[in-house]
């Protein structure tokens, strides 16, 4: 969205050296495409879709979601079950900016991003 983009600009232009690393990126992946963007090419660019991941994280599209059950669930390992038909509210903002999950949370860093931070982290700490 035009937000995100606006987001990630105003980061990059806070970041002198993150810009000039996704500048080089870009150079790189493009020269290596013969100059052509083609989708094959955006998805060569591993730091910027880091960049993206991050603005989402730190400036999220929603700051919660919802979902509606469509069955009984049954907690594992515990009595609990969640009866089908109720709302479930899922807070984005709450996990993207949890410490524990995000160390330094109100800081920008694209790496967190890297597929070797993303593997060490639970698959649902970023919608």
């Amino acid at each position: 969205s035009s937000s995100t983009m606006s987001f990630a600009l105003y980061e990059l232009a806070l970041n002198q050296d993150m810009q000039t690393k996704a500048r080089t990126e870009i150079e790189t992946v493009l020269a290596r495409h013969n100059g052509e963007f083609t989708y094959e090419c955006m998805r060569d660019m591993q730091y910027l879709y880091q960049i993206f991941c991050e603005t989402l994280r730190k400036y999220s599209i929603a700051s919660v979601t919802m979902r509606k059950t469509l069955n009984d669930y049954q907690v594992p390992n515990t009595k609990f079950v969640i009866e089908k038909g109720i709302i479930i509210v899922i807070p984005v903002d709450a996990i993207h900016r949890d410490p524990e999950i995000y160390p330094e949370p109100e800081r920008f860093d694209p790496t967190r991003f890297e597929p070797e931070a993303v593997a060490k982290r639970h698959p649902m700490t970023w919608l």
